[in-house]
């Protein structure tokens, strides 16, 4: 038997199939059979603090009107068919074992695909208030942990705030969950809109014993110094982003400069903050970045889950030239692509994911005071999407930071176009849209004359 929602009551029905014939979406709900998370799962639940709960963010923006039914029906459609978002995590009764999924018996779609209410549509600096404000607003634990909020968007558009707890999916299957919603099926493009999905195929033997010798060196680093971005968490976050950027003017400069599209990300990173510090009276200084690198996996890229691993890479924010902060982000970068860092941070992600939770808070905060921000890179669909048959305009995705760290800054692209999403503590940096705008202040640099000197 299955079980349907029914957009009248909002509540799951028995039936054997629905009237097309399909296979029925929700099976055994009531069943008491749980199954345990895998060890980088359990690893990403634990990593959460109450400072710095591990939710992935996504926002997704439209010129035209959705309407709550039809979302209502296309989440019920696409989306609860998987299992997982008809589940919620349950501790172990003993302290080494694994937290469980367990279907969830009391399941209502209305819970999880709601409307936001205002009195009038939100313009853009409303809605960037608004989304900060529910970014902050905990995920209930007995229900399975992600939502979809709707709101309205002056002056005839809309906003889908999408929630997710990164136990349930990593940021490469969120974006095929956010695909499976389009009414087109997406192209998931090159590779090379950001970050390596996936290491250099069979290095030399001698480079990939190098690859791993320095990942390993890299873990078993100091942690990094005192300074704006390791500043004690008041647990408050904000969100900015920026405007989009055409990915060819990104790609260009790579091709001048002869470096990887993701270099540049990088440096410009390096180069926000440098000016971001300087501005706020700080003196600039390099810092280690957690980059997530889809580790040595056969799963497939639309897999539930998670199936990457986050590597150090320094980034040289105290250099004032950008061009030497791009060289050195470049060395640093072919190091990663060897393939070593990134089946290091595998191997004790599954490691700290098979151990107590103490163990794994511990293991996570000891990791976490060896870095000062995330910086992660997404590759969307190359081609606009619709969903609802309403023209999906833009993306932005905020990667979540764990323990300590303060600042999370997410490249997405969406066809043909960059955003940055900025997720930080307000202790941490209290003014995002500054540090957004240096962002692309610092792009601007990388693309002048690549003899000229600036900082």
């Amino acid at each position: 038997m299955g079980r349907v929602f029914s957009p009248e009551t909002g509540a799951l029905g028995v039936v054997a199939h629905d009237c097309l014939g399909r296979t029925p979406v929700n099976t055994e709900l009531t069943s008491a059979r749980a199954e345990r998370l895998s060890r980088a799962d359990a690893a990403r639940w634990h990593m959460g603090t109450p400072n710095n709960p591990m939710v992935i963010g996504a926002l997704l923006l439209f010129d035209q009107r959705l309407t709550l039914g039809g979302l209502q029906d296309l989440v019920h459609e696409r989306l609860v068919s998987h299992r997982r978002f008809r589940q919620h995590v349950v501790e172990p009764a003993h302290p080494f074992g694994r937290p469980a999924w367990r279907d969830d018996s009391g399941f209502d779609l209305r819970e999880h695909v709601r409307q936001l209410t205002s009195p009038t549509p939100v313009d853009d600096a409303a809605l960037v208030d608004l989304t900060s404000e529910r970014i902050n607003a905990p995920l209930p634990l007995g229900r399975s942990p992600w939502t979809f909020e709707l709101i309205d968007r002056a002056p005839t558009g809309s906003a889908l705030l999408v929630r997710i707890h990164h136990c349930v999916a990593d940021g490469r299957a969120l974006v095929s969950l956010l695909g499976q919603l389009a009414d087109e099926s997406p192209d998931p493009g090159p590779g090379e809109d950001g970050f390596p999905h996936r290491p250099s195929p069979k290095p030399a033997p001698w480079r990939r014993f190098f690859g791993q010798l320095g990942g390993l060196f890299r873990f078993l680093t100091p942690r990094d110094p005192p300074g704006l971005l390791r500043r004690p968490l008041d647990g408050r976050k904000q969100t900015a982003w920026s405007e989009p950027i055409p990915l060819d003017s990104i790609k260009s400069i790579a091709r001048a400069r002869g470096h990887h599209l993701s270099d540049v990300l990088l440096a410009a990173v390096a180069g926000a903050l440098n000016r971001y510090e300087r501005q706020h009276g700080q003196i600039p200084r390099s810092v280690r970045a957690l980059l997530p690198v889809a580790g040595p996996s056969e799963a497939a890229a639309d897999a539930l889950g998670n199936h990457y691993a986050s590597v150090f890479v320094r980034l040289p924010v105290a250099l004032a030239d950008p061009q030497a902060r791009l060289e050195a982000i470049a060395r640093d970068m072919a190091l990663l692509r060897s393939g070593g860092p990134s089946r290091i941070a595998s191997g004790l992600i599954g490691l700290v994911g098979g151990v107590a939770p103490a163990i794994e808070h511990w293991a996570v905060r000891w990791g976490a005071r060896r870095a000062s921000l995330v910086v992660s890179s997404l590759a969307g669909p190359p081609m606009p999407l619709h969903i609802a048959r309403q023209p999906l305009g833009g993306i932005v995705i905020w990667a979540p930071a764990p323990a300590s760290i303060g600042l999370s800054l997410t490249c997405f692209g969406y066809a043909g176009m960059l955003r940055l999403g900025l997720l930080a503590d307000a202790a941490v940096i209290d003014r995002p849209n500054e540090l957004v705008a240096e962002f692309q202040t610092a792009l601007d640099e990388l693309g002048r004359d690549p003899t000229a000197s600036g900082g």
